[in-house]
């Protein structure tokens, strides 16, 4: 484990954005909200009193509905076609189209101000297109109202680093915008600026650089970092997964940025690398599968890396970063498992529940697990449904949701 610690010009946006708002964490139902926008608040937006969750489902056609979890309404979104694969930073969805990323605002978000949320129902409205050749990686930001969201396109080796309040208001503004050598990298939005990731060359290795505001590399801001195939926000800072282990870049309150690489255990194979972070928004605690079995649990903020589950085949793998230590797993049977670190133990599992799904590698392909405080939601293609799991109650099917909208991609706004 090695941390190196830069200064940068850029100020933190956790105290920019903070200073001065109140400790409020039950607000007004129905009330129109006239805040400053650096709680997260937008014109015409409701803040309501608990996070309002809501399914997104997108069928073949490119059809989209939003089922609102508490209600059971379901509303019709703007259409998102040819959708080859769906992304989102807890309100916004960005909808891979292998030729651009369309970028539609479901309305419904949570505002994370450290020791409380703020939460806000809004309109939805498409936002735009973002153009770019072949598939993109898009990485979102801690908050959906300020900073910014990276999307980059490997085949071309652009990036482009979106302002996030912009998208707030509608419209697609870019920050800047990077060109480097095509490879498969990425760029994720850190404070002011972004991390993006550098190729190998003649003088250098392959890592991933920091950016200012401006997006200009700040000199020495840089860690080591191969093959970068995923990125995520936690509670702890901006997590990489690269060839060597985990990267965590984080602000820190004197102003800097630190790099920390959290080095894979001896012995581990190239197959057993993680290619995908996945954790509920907000918590320090990811987790990823483990090659063929297993799988890892990385705590950003402790900087410890444990693989759990070493006997299962696993699908999907998501941390609920509660008390408990619950880890949400999709197996290779189409059964969602439920992991306690604290117990050390597989405390619960359901039936096969994919089976028509597991057969189809285009249904597979767009299966998704994705977790809140309270449940995980585990769509079935082929099967039109959507399973909720009480992960806390022994892998519970506390419902079976059949959306309007057929679930070939899944995903949860307003977390």
């Amino acid at each position: 484990m090695k941390a190196k610690i830069y200064g940068l010009t850029a100020a933190l946006v956790g105290g920019a954005l903070l200073a001065g708002c109140a400790s409020n964490p039950v607000a007004t139902s129905q009330q129109t909200t006239a805040e400053p926008s650096d709680h997260g608040a937008v014109e015409g937006a409701q803040e309501m009193p608990e996070a309002p969750l809501h399914l997104v489902t997108i069928d073949e056609s490119g059809k989209t509905g939003m089922l609102d979890l508490l209600s059971d309404e379901e509303i019709d979104l703007p259409q998102l076609p040819d959708v080859v694969n769906l992304e989102t930073d807890g309100r916004y969805l960005f909808a891979d189209t292998g030729s651009g990323v369309e970028v539609l605002d479901s309305g419904m978000w949570s505002w994370n101000h450290t020791d409380h949320f703020h939460y806000y129902r809004g309109t939805p409205q498409q936002v735009g297109l973002v153009s770019g050749e072949g598939p993109a990686r898009t990485i979102g930001g801690p908050l959906s109202t300020a900073g910014s969201t990276g999307v980059y396109f490997p085949e071309t080796g652009k990036g482009i680093l979106l302002d996030n309040a912009e998208l707030a208001e509608g419209r697609i503004s870019e920050r800047f915008t990077t060109q480097a050598a095509a490879h498969q990298g990425l760029i994720a939005p850190l404070g002011d600026g972004a991390v993006q990731s550098e190729p190998a060359s003649a003088s250098q290795p392959a890592q991933v650089q920091y950016l200012d505001a401006q997006g200009h590399r700040v000199e020495g801001a840089h860690s080591e970092c191969g093959n970068p195939a995923d990125a995520t926000h936690t509670a702890a800072g901006l997590a990489i997964a690269c060839d060597q282990g985990i990267v965590v870049a984080s602000e820190k309150q004197a102003g800097g940025v630190e790099f920390s690489l959290l080095k894979y255990p001896k012995g581990t194979s190239a197959d057993q690398r993680i290619k995908e972070l996945s954790h509920r928004k907000s918590r320090p605690v990811v987790a990823a599968a483990a090659g063929e079995r297993g799988a890892w649990v990385i705590n950003t903020r402790n900087l410890t890396m444990t693989k759990v589950m070493s006997d299962q085949e696993l699908r999907k793998v998501s941390a609920v970063g509660d008390a408990k230590g619950h880890v949400v797993a999709l197996d290779a049977q189409g059964r969602v498992l439920v992991y306690s670190t604290e117990s050390g133990k597989v405390i619960g599992t359901t039936e096969p529940l994919l089976k028509k799904s597991l057969q189809d590698a285009q249904a597979l392909d767009s299966v998704n697990l994705v977790l809140d405080a309270q449940r995980a939601y585990v769509n079935a293609p082929a099967e039109k449904r959507v399973y909720e799991i009480d992960f806390a109650d022994s892998a519970r099917i506390a419902r079976t949701l059949s959306p309007g909208t057929d679930p070939i991609w899944m995903t949860q706004v307003g977390n």
